[in-house]
């Protein structure tokens, strides 16, 4: 029903209140499973430039030529360090779920598995597309600036709690290149610091947010961006998407029908096509927490 018009959904619902089991229908699609945590939310196009690619255009982008691209090889399985040539391509990868549901445990739920299972699977590939996006990140930390003589390490080691005055440092590495940082990405676990800053470190406005909240969603004009895919004790400074890296995407996230009648199964095919790079390491700085 997702493709239906408000007018026709509101019709259809109409139809089914009429009867008993139009309305015991209705309350089973309703009732939602018991779960432990929420699905995965994707974070990981906020840090690259997303471009939908033309039908047979290549993602071939041009760089400085003396930095080093970082980009995530053929079947999404490695990180290539591309430094010569000027102009780099971006491999394109699937990442994809299957999957299935025995007919007969679909009148066992109270909920709708069909769309449970859908909203599984698209999690799923938003969290393997993120695993990419932040491997991406480790590689250009870990030897980003190996190949810039007299550039300073990105990678910047702080003993727990995270400072103020540690995280305007990191935003010096990344600014000096006249590059704004515009995204701060950390486990929950060290966002606990964050949350601890007091009025040495955050304007009236931002202590007034936090304690209406509890949430500090802004530092320094920087987006501060949690998610459980980034370790414990690793917290990535990124500059503004357009100027760091992209994601061309070939084939957006679909939906498609994949059932096996034999088995008795309904099952879709969710998948997706697309590159993942960095092509600008200046625009990345990386703290190392230790507690």
């Amino acid at each position: 029903m997702n493709n239906v018009t408000n007018a026709v959904k509101q019709k259809i619902i109409g139809e089914y209140v009429k009867t008993p089991q139009g309305r015991a229908k209705l309350a089973a699609s309703m009732t939602q499973p018991l779960r432990t945590r929420r699905d995965y939310a994707a974070v990981g196009r906020k840090t690259f430039l997303v471009e939908q690619l033309p039908d047979g255009a290549l993602p071939i982008y041009d760089k400085d030529p003396d930095v080093t691209a970082y980009v995530v090889g053929e079947e999404g399985q490695n990180i290539l360090a591309i430094t010569k040539p000027r102009r780099v391509i971006f491999p394109l990868f699937e990442i994809a779920s299957n999957p299935e549901i025995p007919l007969t445990q679909i009148k066992e739920r109270r909920f709708d598995l069909i769309e449970r299972s859908q909203d599984l699977g698209r999690a799923q590939i938003q969290a393997a597309e993120d695993e990419r996006v932040f491997a991406v990140l480790d590689s250009v930390a870990t030897s980003g600036f190996d190949s810039l003589p007299g550039q300073l390490n990105p990678d910047i080691p702080v003993i727990a709690p995270i400072s103020g005055a540690v995280i305007a440092d990191a935003f010096a590495l990344i600014e000096r290149h006249d590059l704004r940082v515009a995204r701060i990405y950390m486990n929950a676990r060290d966002y606990a610091d964050i949350r601890k800053f007091g009025r040495d470190i955050l304007d009236i406005e931002s202590q007034a947010t936090l304690l209406k909240t509890g949430l500090q969603g802004v530092i320094y004009g920087a987006q501060v961006v949690t998610s459980r895919l980034v370790p414990v004790g690793t917290v990535y400074l990124a500059c503004e998407p357009e100027m760091f890296g992209r994601i061309p995407v070939r084939t957006e996230l679909t939906v498609l029908s994949a059932d096996d009648p034999r088995r008795r199964m309904i099952g879709f095919s969710i998948f997706e096509n697309l590159g993942i790079g960095a092509y600008n390491p200046r625009g990345l700085a990386r703290l190392t927490v230790t507690r």
